[in-house]
């Protein structure tokens, strides 16, 4: 029997849905496609009610993909590549580099060159959030991955193992760049310019008559709007190769999502970066067929995420899933050749375990211990050099890292908002009358953190009213307070979160 999924594609304004069915093991076809405006829906939720009245989408396996703008992505590099010693380790890496406590998400992450790891973090809220939601409207959901990354990696099965490149999947409100080299992903990144400033800029520089497919971008707007893209595009390009995420020059750009259809852009780029620039049609590249009704109809280049998302029930563990740990599907493997490996690996730890059980003995285990025991020292030393003694190792990394996230960290903002304008609001609200230190600032996703000193706990209480004023935040929560060392000022955290 083919097997059917649901795939989504969740953006900011609109929900790209494809039903897509298996047909042995490489083949498959698009039974359904339709695209809703959340907007017009009057919100998220009535927009999946609006996708269940399909009565081809209901009670339907589900797999889709979140907004590259929605998720936290950090670079981590670890001396080991074992997938459990990775799991166990991560959080302790994570711990100083997100404004979240590590129980609070959840992260999946991809290998990338050497010892590097691509790591993706969710939530934990906003994922329980998405499956409520996803399987009180249509069905089962198995995966949970971002725009663009299940995409790039459908993309790479056919593509030269050592090209370096980058998919540009322009939506309405913003772009999300993949970059891929040496047959895998290495960073995803959110551009500002999305397919709705390109076709404002558009309908106000060109007349009815000149919009067709051979236009020149001869507008002078429109040839800004694309030379601010490209220029964008190109300071994140360097920006990765002097951080040693990307290590050779870019060989090709394919054009993916609504904003692809902006004929400009894609000249611009080719002139820009003297590139071929591929215009994506993932259903023609694997050879899917397309349902009589929806030819036609059905735009390759809109739908092209949502189609992978769908692929993605059939393709293993190719890009990031959040469906794990806690939040595991439970009985959704829709394969029955995903049934079988999960037996084979089962039955592989099982005798492994017997094995071990019967032949290792307290010597093997010591021996063991003294390994990790080397391990650790060699990765406290790399890491500490300065370090007289090791203690506890553990706590020693954590105080380094945060000694060094508050020398060389970089605060950034996922919001709209930016971090100039927010430093201007704070110090407009707080009175000049106040003896207030900042002493640390950092901004990411809906909370803002701020840490300083103030003469009493009057005055933390008097700014925490304040800030409170502000058109940009919703809730101001005063954090732990306490005398300094030198006992005549009051240390004191606030957390601010985000309209």
């Amino acid at each position: 029997m083919p097997q059917t999924v649901l795939g989504l594609d969740i953006g900011q304004s609109t929900i790209k849905a494809v039903l897509f069915t298996r047909n042995g093991l490489t083949g498959g076809r698009v039974l359904a496609a339709e695209t809703i405006d959340i907007k017009a829906c009057g919100g998220m939720e009535p927009a999946f009610k609006k996708l269940a009245e399909n009565k081809s989408f209901s009670n339907t396996p589900c797999c889709i993909c979140l907004p590259a703008a929605d998720i936290m992505f950090r670079q981590v590099s670890l001396p080991f590549r074992d997938d459990n010693k990775i799991r166990k380790t991560l959080p302790f890496e994570l711990e100083p580099l997100i404004p979240f406590a590590v129980s609070e998400i959840v992260t999946d992450y991809l290998k990338v060159h050497e010892n590097g790891l691509l790591v993706a973090a969710a939530t934990k809220k906003s994922i329980q959030d998405w499956i409520t939601l996803v399987e009180s409207n249509l069905g089962d959901l198995s995966v949970i991955d971002i725009s663009a990354a299940g995409l790039t990696s459908a993309m790479l099965e056919s593509k030269d193992a050592k090209a370096c490149g980058v998919v540009l999947d322009i939506g309405a409100s913003s772009t999300t760049a993949v970059f891929y080299e040496n047959g895998a992903i290495v960073q995803l990144r959110s551009l500002a310019i999305g397919g709705n400033s390109m076709a404002a800029v558009w309908a106000n520089d060109m007349s009815a008559e000149t919009k067709d497919a051979d236009y020149s971008p001869t507008g002078e707007k429109i040839a800004n709007l694309c030379s601010r893209f490209c220029l964008e595009l190109k300071n994140t390009i360097e920006f990765m190769k002097l951080n040693d995420i990307l290590q050779s020059d870019l060989t090709s750009i394919t054009l993916t999502g609504g904003g692809s259809l902006f004929p400009p852009l894609k000249k611009e780029l080719e002139d820009y970066f003297a590139l071929p620039v591929e215009t994506l049609d993932l259903a023609e590249s694997k050879n899917i067929e397309i349902e009589g009704s929806l030819r036609g109809k059905y735009q390759p280049q809109i739908m092209n995420t949502a189609l992978a998302t769908a692929m993605r029930a059939f393709a293993g563990n190719t890009s990031f899933n959040f469906r794990q740990g806690e939040f595991a599907a439970k009985n959704t493997l829709i394969n029955l050749r995903e049934h079988l490996r999960l037996v084979a690996v089962v039955a592989g730890v099982i005798i492994f375990l017997v094995v071990v059980n019967l032949f290792l003995g307290y010597g093997l285990q010591n021996q063991r211990q003294n390994n990790i025991k080397k391990q650790i020292s060699q990765i406290f030393k790399k890491n500490i050099p300065e370090a007289q003694t090791m203690v506890d190792p553990v706590q020693q990394l954590k105080t380094k890292l945060a000694e060094n996230k508050k020398s060389f960290g970089l605060y950034e903002g996922a919001r709209d908002i930016p971090v100039v304008d927010l430093l201007k609001e704070i110090s407009g609200l707080i009175p000049t009358s106040q003896d207030i230190v900042i002493t640390d600032f950092s901004y990411e996703n809906t909370a803002v953190s701020i840490k300083g000193q103030a003469r009493n706990i009057d005055d933390v209480s008097a700014v925490g009213k304040e800030l409170a004023k502000s058109k940009y935040f919703k809730d101001v929560i005063i954090g732990s307070t306490s005398l300094s060392k030198q006992g005549t000022k009051v240390d004191f955290d606030l957390r601010i979160e985000l309209r």
